[in-house]
């Protein structure tokens, strides 16, 4: 049988197990992904966690937001969530259950509006998440990060939090069954207030940019790269570029972080004004 890449000494090894037990014990107790994620830092260092509910037809429930100052839960439920790599790989059923954010955000992703609006404030250095897949419309998501000053996770880290996956997924699963009917006790209000934000973002502006500009303008915001953007549209970077400049000029707008903010400002209209052909239309016709 081949070593584990990381050997636990006996203290280490209790100090885990007793930690699991707590979680165990009071799996139905809406503290045990706390208690979770404290365990798991037995194993690996993190810096800070979250346990996070990722659904396709509702906006996603926060059971744990352990960030620091500077990226605010409140503002990925509000509406951010929805230009996350994490949960564009959820829609597309593409999110692996062991995850380095790395391997799976695309090239230009730290330097998106996206990250820089969430993260401002937070040098983080690594991301790991465990993924729980509930069914193909859930799953329960969990980061585990470290920040400035800290070392990035290690090929040993991401060995032992690999290793332990699956007794963290059962967890969850367990959890999720004795807590489910708690967190979604208000589904139909979530589901409208998602519905209203995927409105936006599917048609904004759709009366002034033409179909293949609203697919570079979205692949922009996730964090695509021009290279990046061409491959995925099967045309040139210079083409890229053109639309680009296209986009700008039909925004009056000088850079991607304008056209960010005209995004975030579209998706705090009130439902009953965005749900009209174009948000960015109606945004800008409220301006005038």
């Amino acid at each position: 049988m081949p070593e584990s890449p990381t050997t636990l000494g006996t203290g280490a090894l209790k100090a885990w197990s007793d930690g699991f037990a707590r979680v165990i014990d009071t799996i139905a107790d809406v503290a045990a992904p706390r208690r979770l994620c404290r365990s798991i830092g037995e194993l690996v260092p993190i810096d800070f966690s979250g346990v996070f509910v990722l659904r396709r037809h509702s906006a996603p429930i926060a059971i744990l937001d352990d960030i620091p100052p500077g990226a605010e839960a409140i503002s990925y439920l509000e509406s951010l969530y929805l230009l996350d790599p994490v949960y564009d790989h959820f829609l597309k059923g593409t999110l692996p259950t062991c995850a380095l954010l790395d391997d799976i955000c695309p090239d230009d992703f730290y330097e998106s509006d996206y990250f820089l609006k969430y993260w401002s404030n937070v040098d983080i250095v690594s991301e790991f998440s465990i993924n729980t897949h509930i069914d193909e419309d859930t799953v329960i998501h969990v980061p585990l990060s470290r920040i400035g000053g800290s070392k990035r996770f290690s090929q040993e880290d991401i060995d032992m939090l690999t290793a332990i996956s699956a007794v963290v997924v059962a967890t969850l699963r367990k959890f999720w069954q004795a807590r489910r009917a708690d967190f979604e006790s208000d589904a139909e209000k979530a589901n409208s207030f998602h519905a209203h934000l995927r409105y936006v973002m599917d048609n904004f502006g759709c009366s002034i940019l033409t179909a293949r500009e609203m697919d570079i303008m979205q692949l922009t915001m996730r964090g695509y790269s021009d290279k990046l953007s061409a491959r995925e549209l099967d045309i040139t970077p210079g083409t890229v570029r053109n639309h680009k400049k296209s986009i700008f000029s039909k925004l009056h707008v000088s850079s991607q972080g304008q056209v960010f903010g005209l995004l975030l400002d579209a998706l705090q209209l009130p439902a009953d004004e965005a749900m009209g052909p174009d948000p960015l239309a109606t945004l800008l016709e409220r301006r005038n």
